[in-house]
């Protein structure tokens, strides 16, 4: 029994420190602005970086600014392209075939960066900021109801360097949620993932004044905005909020199984120190309101951007704040949770010590930014860690200097939990985190369907009436008259818009088009 008890103990440990079984996500970001992904190789190299790491998701950029890095599309190709290979299509069979999922990781607001009088332009005249953002005959930015892009309230474009679309604008809106579905319905993604769907960062706030957004908001108010405008304020996240619920419908309705999920703005300090959400930047600056789209349930996953330094006090208490704040609306919502970690931004140690705290958080999963380039032990632009001058972490000495390293370190470190320095492989402190393959978690199933439709009108008043309770619901179109509304029980309703009705049977988890 003595010999015995030894394994015993030994067997006992490694029960309590094996692989977690529960399904999680275990997923990357894929930036094509730092990853190639134009050719076979450059697939390949991404999905042996997933299989390195026992990942089982990728949140692969398609649409990066205003192009597509797929053949089948609704707008101009990446001219990183040759037109003849189909990155995404490769992707999608090779990831599959090893139990990878696939989500398109598509940028909404930005579309152009950089100067157009000094800059290189699109090559392709058809693309969006040729046609409705900057007039290259005349060398200045369009006019009028053509102009798409958003402005300060001085007129200034851009914010920064990036020329963002104003989703205030009805065919700038329509136009982008257009190209989106044509993507869901030519390939089998497992997921759309919205990136900066939000306005632009600016100081004060002063941001989304394109004219016909202005001019949309005078007609339903009877005045102009102003500064610190709160109806302002309200117009904008509701101009934000509008396409999120259209793109969730509109896939849903070609899809029901796909899966939308948004990166989502998480600058600074947390609802739990700023005092409430609506006290925060996503809320108050970017105009993101993305606790109400949880409450709503217009998006299937809630993945705000924790991109906070594990060896800044401050940061870490940033980190967790958000951290609890996504987890539990985001389930109280019937949602899910995968935060985002700034990898880049922190050593192994770093990123694998905020990864246990989402775990033992009870989030969904974790979403790393970003696998970076794939080349074999490249440490020149991998995004996986970054050098830290102290670090706090380092074994077996801490306060250390530790250098970055090659993704091949960060993946092994995912599987084994033994972070080396490039020579020497330090005494592993914690149960690996992603010791074998998982599967991501299974959707719930919904037990509520939906209603979508046009009605014609800006800002028309909808009314849905269930013919069973005789309970009744508001909402209104947005600038193109569409509308939706989630939430409903099954059975049939009655749809009244516009001195008009229509009668139409809901049905669980579906999406229904009404006449």
């Amino acid at each position: 029994m003595k010999r015995l008890l030894p394994l015993l103990l030994f067997l006992t440990a490694a029960s309590l420190y094996a692989d977690d079984p529960r399904p999680e996500y275990r997923a990357y970001w894929v930036d094509t602005f730092r990853t190639p992904f134009a050719t076979r190789v450059d697939v390949d190299r991404i999905v042996d970086a997933a299989v390195e790491s026992n990942a089982n998701a990728l949140f692969v950029q398609v649409r990066r600014r205003g192009d597509a890095w797929y053949l089948d599309a609704a707008e101009p190709l990446a001219e990183a392209m040759d037109g003849t290979f189909d990155p995404l299509r490769a992707l999608l069979d090779a990831a599959h075939a090893r139990g990878i999922q696939v989500h398109a990781f598509v940028i909404v607001g930005a579309v152009f960066h950089g100067d157009p009088k000094n800059d290189p332009l699109p090559r392709d005249p058809r693309h969006v900021f040729l046609q409705h953002f900057w007039d290259a005959a005349r060398h200045q930015p369009y006019r009028g109801a053509r102009q798409w892009g958003t402005k300060t309230s001085k007129g200034r474009y851009p914010f920064g360097s990036d020329w963002y679309l104003d989703l205030g604008h009805p065919e700038a809106a329509a136009y982008t949620a257009d190209v989106l579905l044509h993507l869901v319905r030519a390939y089998d993604i497992d997921g759309i993932h919205l990136d900066r769907i939000r306005y632009p960062e600016s100081p004060h706030a002063d941001s989304g004044y394109n004219d016909t957004s202005v001019a949309r908001f005078r007609a339903r108010y009877g005045r102009l905005p102003h500064a610190k405008d709160a109806l302002w304020n309200d117009w904008r996240r509701e101009q934000v909020t509008s396409f999120v619920r259209r793109l969730f419908l509109g896939a849903k309705a070609i899809r029901p199984s796909i899966t939308i999920s948004a990166a989502l703005i998480s600058w600074g300090a947390g609802p739990g120190a700023s005092g409430g959400f609506a006290n925060t930047d996503a809320y108050r600056v970017a105009f993101q309101d993305w606790e109400a789209w949880l409450r709503e349930g217009i998006i299937d996953v809630a993945s705000p951007m924790l991109y906070k330094r594990e060896h800044a006090p401050a940061e870490r208490k940033q980190f967790d704040d958000w951290l609890h704040f996504v987890v539990t609306t985001a389930h109280a919502n019937s949602r899910a949770a995968v935060p985002g970690i700034g990898a880049y931004l922190n050593s192994i140690e770093g990123t694998l010590r905020q990864s246990r705290r989402t775990r033992e958080a009870d989030a969904d999963g974790i979403l790393f930014f970003a696998m970076g380039d794939t080349k074999p032990w490249s440490i020149l632009a991998n995004s996986t860690n970054n050098a830290v001058t102290k670090n706090p972490y380092a074994l077996p000495v801490a306060g250390v200097f530790t250098p970055k390293r090659p993704n091949e370190e960060f993946f092994a470190a995912l599987r084994t939990s033994t972070a080396t320095d490039g020579h020497t492989a330090f005494e592993r402190i914690a149960q690996p985190l992603f010791a074998a393959m998982s599967p991501p978690p299974r959707k719930a199933e919904e037990n509520t369907g939906a209603i979508m439709g046009q009605a014609g009108g800006d800002g028309m008043v909808v009314t849905i009436e269930s013919l069973s309770t005789q309970a009744k619901r508001i909402t209104h179109t947005d600038g193109t008259g569409f509308f939706g509304m989630l939430g409903l029980a099954p059975g049939q309703y009655r749809v009244m818009a516009g001195g008009k009705e229509e009668t139409v049977d809901v049905g669980a988890g579906k999406v229904v088009i009404a006449p």
